[in-house]
């Protein structure tokens, strides 16, 4: 019923008074089977397939418009029940008459933004495992991830579908996926022929495994609607909060702004960080970090690439931590991304700041070991935490500041780590990637002991995920009255000079500096006779990707380092193929775009992919990204027809021009 509302309000601009949502009447999961059988009344005189069947298909465009009409009957139909009547009686009514009109507005954004965003979930995805080492015993096929992003998940609403080949046979089997540890993988099957097909030695020798089904929603997306929910029904007073109506509403709330630990002037916490010179505009973001000001409780700072903006979380932290004044104020720094995170901690640890850093154990088990080595001891994952308080107090060695992902704040067992640190100053890094209903949960379940909040990240990098598709989402920087007020970070030392003056001049309108020793030319393209192939929803250049192969080979036989970028999955499990093939060291070497940022190397390898059409390229904030990724130099592959042709007018096309004939090798 809070879709029916929200919806009103939306596309009529219509209210509704004391409507029942039929869920809210139920005990169960509201997203399971078992709530719509709750609420029809039990297992008797239902059959859950043709339940599962109507149910399961209302998000999807192409669902038959019978499913429709039978969701209605069954509304109205549980309505009607009397084994639910004294449920339905007592459950809270939406009403949405009592709300203002822009509050109202707010609230069916957060709830419309949240459903578009589940639309986006694919209805498929191919699980990249290892296809030629499993084995399948008593009805169960055993199978082994090889990449995290595309690991077999457990889901109730999920199927596994399993295709086996032996020479010109092709066999079909289904399954369940029961258990996964790590990379391994557990998938029964439903098919009698499956383990005797699958089991026999010699008899497979591939197999390919696809996950069908919409992805659950997390804990963070199902708190997000209730939260909405709650509040429509008049059960949640989150639209009172102080930070709620800094973000969304342009003025503190009806509550007064938190106070702070301790009374104390702007000057008292000063700014401290004696490992690195910061420069002007650096310093004027700590120290707005630092303030103690009703004004900046809220604070942005915009940073581009190669500006710092992991050093100035690290000066504020050490700034706090150093106070002789404020002995007790706790920091929380998080990301979207574990690897964010983990680029924040080793620079904390790179200056002495203690801090503790929660990894959930499916991110760290058997997948990312290696990327915590030289901060093992500050690692605390998620399958660790205790109700023993002083068990989990001596693994944190009183540390006043915590590091772990956005989506770790929503897990059930945090209390026991906010009981000794609460969460009082938040750093978020990479907001611009954050749409900023996700923060719902997080203002919702801290306001208790939220006291500032610092969002980090920059507009013209990457945006929220689905914002290309759903234009209405947005990150806290394209807040008109946020986005005013951010503190831009005006010089960048990543860049050599030649390409960092390109970014600065076309991306950030001449108000980026470069501070770079490297004067020369830094960028070179390669012009490769390609075609573009239309792989799934993703893209190939086998041409491109020899071309790119090359080059990693010079960098390697030279011992440089390197790293090669793409926009297109597709491509970057080719070179990743090709790479191994050419046995060149490959774990951590290809990337797509949108897991590079924040990330760099010495030299960068971009393959562009597309020869006809602009694609990827027409996206300035992604491609920003991928063409500001290097220290020393960069390798453009790509056709010099395409980039001077269709591609002219995008960034790639621009940096073509500006470097002129001396650019193409």
């Amino acid at each position: 019923m809070d879709g029916v509302a929200t919806s009103l309000c939306l596309d009529l601009g219509l209210r509704i008074g004391r409507a029942i949502d039929l869920l809210s009447a139920v005990q169960d999961f509201r997203e399971s089977i078992a709530a719509l059988l709750s609420v029809l009344g039990g297992q008797d005189g239902v059959n859950k397939s043709n339940l599962r069947s109507v149910f399961s298909h209302d998000e999807q465009a192409t669902a038959p418009r019978a499913h429709l009409v039978l969701q209605a009957w069954a509304a109205w139909r549980a309505a009607t029940l009397s084994s639910i009547s004294q449920r339905l009686d007592a459950a809270p009514r939406i009403d949405t008459r009592p709300f203002s009109e822009s509050r109202l507005r707010i609230l069916s954004k957060l709830a419309r933004d949240s459903r578009c965003i589940t639309k986006l979930k694919p209805m498929r995805v191919e699980n990249e495992v290892d296809s030629e080492n499993f084995s399948c015993k008593g009805g169960q096929l055993n199978v082994v991830s090889t990449r995290f992003q595309t690991r077999v998940l457990t889901n109730s609403n999920q199927r596994i579908e399993v295709e086996s080949t032996n020479g010109d046979k092709v066999s079909k089997f289904s399954g369940k996926a029961v258990l996964v540890e790590g990379r391994a993988a557990h998938i029964a099957l439903t098919s009698s022929q499956a383990n005797f097909g699958l089991a026999a030695e010699g008899k497979t020798e591939t197999i390919r495994v696809t996950t069908v089904g919409r992805e659950g929603p997390t804990r963070a997306e199902v708190q997000r609607a209730n939260i909405v929910r709650e509040t429509l029904q008049g059960r949640c007073d989150i639209l009172a909060q102080p930070f709620f109506h800094a973000l969304w509403l342009a003025g503190a709330g009806n509550d007064p702004w938190p106070k702070w630990t301790k009374t104390v002037s702007y000057s008292d916490v000063g700014l401290y960080f004696p490992q690195a010179k910061l420069n002007g505009s650096q310093r004027v973001a700590v120290r707005a970090i630092l303030s103690n000001a009703d004004e900046e409780r809220v604070t942005l700072v915009q940073g581009p690439p190669g500006t710092g903006k992991t050093t100035v979380i690290a000066a504020a932290v050490s700034s706090i931590l150093s106070s002789a004044y404020d002995v007790e104020r706790t920091v929380w720094v998080v990301a979207q991304s574990n690897v964010a995170v983990k680029n924040i901690a080793e620079k904390l640890a790179d200056v002495d700041c203690d801090f503790t850093l929660l990894v959930s154990k499916d991110f760290h088990y058997d997948w990312h070991e290696h990327l915590y080595e030289k901060i093992m001891d500050s690692v605390l994952r998620s399958d660790d935490l205790t109700e023993n308080i002083d068990l989990i107090e001596t693994r944190m060695l009183h540390s006043r500041v915590v590091l772990c992902t956005l989506s770790m704040l929503s897990n059930p067992r945090l209390p026991v780590i906010t009981r000794l640190v609460p969460l009082q100053t938040l750093m978020i890094d990479e907001a611009s990637q954050v749409e900023i209903g996700d923060f719902v949960p997080m203002l919702h379940r801290f306001s208790h002991s939220l006291q500032k909040m610092v969002f980090v990240g920059d507009d013209r990098q990457l945006p929220p995920h689905g914002a290309n598709h759903v234009s209405s989402l947005q990150s806290v920087f394209e807040v008109t009255h946020l986005r005013q007020k951010a503190i831009f970070l005006d010089t960048q030392y990543r860049m050599p000079q030649q390409l960092g003056s390109f970014i600065g001049k076309h991306v950030y309108d001449d108000k980026l500096k470069t501070v770079h020793s490297n004067g020369a030319q830094c960028c070179w393209f390669v012009d490769v006779k390609g075609t573009e192939v239309a792989k799934g929803r993703s893209w190939i250049n086998t041409e491109e990707a020899n071309a790119a192969i090359t080059e990693a080979r010079e960098y390697y036989k030279h011992g440089k380092s390197y790293r090669i970028i793409t926009p297109y999955d597709a491509q970057r499990a080719l070179l990743e193929s090709k790479l191994k093939a050419a046995k060149i060291p490959w774990e951590n070497k290809v990337f797509c775009v949108d897991s590079f940022q924040g990330n760099e190397d010495d030299y960068v390898v971009l393959s562009v992919v597309r020869t006809e059409k602009i694609g990827f390229l027409a996206e300035v904030r992604r491609v920003n990204v991928m063409l500001s990724r290097c220290k020393r130099g960069m390798v453009i592959c790509a056709s010099r027809a395409f980039v001077e042709g269709a591609a002219k007018a995008s960034l790639v096309g621009l940096l073509a021009a500006e470097i002129g004939d001396s650019a193409w090798d």
